[in-house]
């Protein structure tokens, strides 16, 4: 009882013993796949290289043994077979040896057959079993991989660190743009009701304007009637210039000068009207322009102000006196052109009694109509300014 309890307890230390170089040999495994894992491919490469010139060789030593074995034994078989054959000859009586020639020596040489492969051969396993040798010798190969992985570690903390303020940044400028574009749709959408007010306003003016013109229509005719009577009474005199145009035509070309005006002064303050907008929208740029400068002036030194608004106005008083000297030098040039044009022409003498028109008697008009017209000249000026 004794010796089977010692031979248990030595069968549980070699258990436990057997249990430790398993765990060690699953450390040692997992050690060896992280060190084979770090390994350069170009070690690995190298290694395979070099072993598999090493099984070369091995198999043409091997090969040149077994053929230099397998002949040797070829040429002892056929020497033991000619010692027989020589021998049988000798014993049988009244035989002759037959006489060999030269030639036929040289015959007798017999290749050998060819050396027949063996059993690794014939499975193509001629390995010798040996695992790569490391690559890691030494500790301080380790730590020099660990440092080239922390310092490529810290270069890639870095790029992220640089790019992520980066994003940061550039999300604070979307939002700044965002809250900046909501900031100007609002203003473009009060600017738009605040203009449909306006249109609205006008719209109404324009339909009071369109019943006072139909009132008036009925005095126009009068005054056309009227003036085809002085016309036809006044034929010897020359024809009168028209004391009224078109109301529609006027209306046409103070819009047409006004907007472009406008658009001048646009393309000074903002810059070309690439979108084609009208005078009202384009005023409202403007304005809105004129503000931001306001804004801007506001927070600059106010000596530097006045003196840079001084220099302006003496620029524009300098400029204006240019222009007003040009007119009055290209008005003379004029007056002095058609004077000499009257000089060149020949003289006409007038012969007989000169033609004296009839004197037309002006007509008193009633108060209440003159009060009309002026009320309807008042507000067609107010609604074009």
């Amino acid at each position: 009882m004794q010796e089977i309890k010692k031979l248990n307890a030595s069968i549980m230390h070699i258990k436990s013993r057997k249990l430790k170089s398993q765990e060690a040999l699953e450390d040692c495994n997992r050690y060896r796949d992280f060190l084979e894992s770090i390994t350069p491919q170009e070690y690995k490469d190298e290694q395979l290289r070099l072993k598999k010139e090493r099984r070369s060789d091995r198999q043409r030593i091997r090969r040149e043994k077994r053929s230099k074995w397998w002949h040797e034994k070829l040429a002892a078989e056929r020497e033991e077979q000619k010692k027989k054959l020589e021998a049988e000859l000798d014993t049988a009586p009244g035989a002759r040896r037959p006489r060999r020639k030269r030639g036929d020596e040289a015959a007798e040489v017999i290749e050998d057959p060819p050396t027949p492969r063996t059993p690794d051969e014939e499975k193509g396993d001629s390995s010798s079993g040996e695992d790569i040798p490391m690559y890691f010798k030494e500790s301080q190969q380790l730590l020099d991989i660990f440092a080239g992985l922390e310092e490529s570690n810290l270069f890639l903390i870095e790029n992220c660190q640089e790019t992520e303020e980066a994003l940061e940044d550039l999300k604070q400028k979307f939002e700044a743009e965002k809250a900046k574009t909501s900031k100007e749709t609002e203003e473009l959408t009060r600017q738009m009701a605040e203009l449909q007010a306006q249109i609205d306003s006008e719209k109404e003016k324009a339909s009071q304007l369109e019943a006072r013109s139909s009132s008036t229509s009925k005095v126009d005719e009068k005054k056309e009637k009227e003036k085809e009577k002085n016309k036809a009474r006044g034929r010897g005199a020359k024809e009168e210039p028209e004391e009224e145009e078109d109301k529609s035509k006027i209306q046409a070309e103070y819009e047409k000068m006004l907007n472009e005006k406008v658009t001048q002064v646009y393309e000074k303050c903002i810059g070309e009207n690439d979108s084609n907008l009208d005078a009202i929208p384009m005023l409202a740029h403007i304005e809105k322009n004129l503000e931001k400068v306001l804004d801007v002036i506001a927070t600059m030194d106010e000596d530097f102000v006045q003196k840079e608004e001084a220099k302006r106005d003496k620029e524009r008083r300098e400029e204006r006196r240019a222009k007003q000297m040009e007119e009055k030098e290209r008005e003379q040039m004029i007056k002095m052109a058609e004077r000499q044009k009257r000089a060149a022409q020949p003289v006409q003498k007038k012969t007989g009694k000169t033609l004296m028109t009839r004197h037309m008697h002006e007509r008193r008009k009633k108060r209440d109509e003159k009060e009309e017209t002026n009320d309807e000249e008042e507000d067609i000026k107010e609604f074009f300014m």
